[in-house]
């Protein structure tokens, strides 16, 4: 079964994971020499650098004691939950909507204008029309997310439904299936590894945006932490913020991946 995984994918695997880790502890090492005194002091002064181990020992401190009166969990759950409101609103619009205008020449030709000229537009230069427009709540640090987000996975939709290939539709048709049934059972699902492959570049824009949010009007959050910690030449806690921000990036990019391989699981085994 094509489905199944077979020893020599499991070989690829296990390759692909020692070699990240590989990747990881390469950067790690070169941070330890670049960080470490040898002689008189260290390559890179600890204002500009400090090492691994005071980042660490930085880390377990804002986990004991916080940051300005406000728990580390605390930050990081103010981020995620602008990022988790401004990323479902983004998935849930934009994609069915870029679906639509994949099928729809007419809906394409309304909306595909707007959309393609809001796209390279810099949003974070409508960061203080939108404070003026919604205030300096949370509701404009989710707007401006939304709009860096929405571009990207509409139009991604759009051509994912674009890129089927008219035979698969025509064979259907001829089978007797309604339009309906066409879009439930051939479009949609050829589209999906396209639409995924623009959620996982959402994810890393979307977090990137985050810092963007949080560098105005707000006093919670992880970019916040960090920029407001460079004021004072807090270098370890920037690391540190700036750490979390990466991480978080990350994990969330490998449960997209994870799901991807749940639901798209014949991805790349047709033909």
């Amino acid at each position: 079964m094509s489905s199944l995984a077979t020893p020599r994918d499991g070989g690829r695997t296990s390759r692909s994971l020692v070699i990240n880790l590989g990747s990881f502890a390469a950067l790690l090492l070169l941070w330890v020499l670049v960080t470490t005194p040898f002689g008189e002091r260290p390559l890179v002064a600890p204002l500009f650098l400090p090492s691994p181990g005071s980042v660490w020992d930085t880390f377990l401190m804002l986990l004991k004691n916080g940051y300005q009166g406000k728990t580390l969990g605390y930050h990081l759950g103010i981020s995620l939950f602008r990022f988790g409101i401004a990323f479902l609103m983004s998935v849930v619009v934009a994609v069915p909507l870029g679906l639509w205008m994949g099928m729809n020449e007419t809906v394409k030709a309304v909306l595909d204008p707007p959309i393609e000229i809001s796209r390279p537009m810099p949003k974070l230069a409508l960061l203080p029309l939108l404070i003026i427009w919604f205030g300096i709540g949370e509701v404009a640090k989710v707007v401006i997310i939304v709009l860096a987000l929405f571009p990207i996975l509409s139009i991604s939709a759009m051509q994912a439904v674009r890129g089927v290939g008219r035979r698969k539709v025509q064979a259907a048709l001829a089978l007797g299936a309604s339009r309906a049934m066409i879009f439930r059972r051939v479009i949609f699902p050829a589209s999906l590894p396209g639409i995924f492959t623009s959620v996982r570049v959402c994810i890393g824009l979307g977090v990137t945006m985050l810092v963007g949010a949080e560098m105005i009007a707000t006093s919670a959050g992880i970019a916040y932490m960090a920029m407001s910690a460079s004021d004072f030449l807090l270098t370890n806690v920037v690391i540190v913020g700036a750490l979390i921000m990466a991480a978080l990036g990350y994990l969330l990019d490998l449960c997209a991946r994870a799901l991807e391989n749940r639901i798209v699981h014949w991805g790349g085994k047709e033909g």
